[in-house]
């Protein structure tokens, strides 16, 4: 079965509702304690992987100025394929203005480095916190709707956002 949107569409809408069913299910086993952006890594890697891409988690960062010492500033994904590469930061939002200062700071690094990849910021956390959220200078522009799992009390959802370039 083909893809019914065209990439980068297609991936970006089945990670927003890979990503609101896999939490919903984890809530449903009650795995509350476990969750941070570092469970949505797995579904995302699996759905990039799926759609035809090439992965690498944690990407040394281009065009940002790195430490001489200690952990260099990576992307948490960079995907190549269908004629694209991506450049994805990942955000577990806990509150309806996330720190995202050092995400944009990447990602702005990564486009300067690449002007032809599409940097990308998937923000997800509870419905009541992702529709409040507003694009910090008007950094951000959505890709595609909101996707919210509603399937009980707490409503988990998925929205993604590309950075402006121009």
């Amino acid at each position: 079965m083909g893809a019914k949107n065209p990439e980068p569409r297609d991936v970006l809408y089945r990670i927003k509702r890979g990503l609101a069913g896999y939490v919903s299910y984890l809530a449903a086993c009650e795995m509350n304690q476990a969750f941070s952006e570092y469970v949505l890594y797995e579904p995302i890697l699996r759905i990039l992987m799926a759609r035809g891409f090439t992965v690498e988690c944690e990407y040394e960062c281009p065009g940002v100025a790195q430490p001489a010492k200690g952990d260099k500033k990576r992307i948490d994904f960079r995907a190549t394929g269908q004629h694209l590469e991506l450049a994805i930061e990942v955000k577990w939002t806990k509150a309806t203005k996330p720190k995202l200062d050092s995400d944009l700071a990447k990602l702005h690094g990564f486009a300067a480095a690449r002007p032809a990849s599409v940097p990308l910021l998937v923000l997800f956390g509870r419905e009541s916190h992702l529709t409040k959220f507003a694009s910090p200078d008007d950094a951000l522009k959505e890709r595609g709707d909101a996707v919210i799992a509603q399937l009980g009390r707490t409503r988990y959802g998925c929205r993604i956002f590309e950075l402006k370039t121009e």
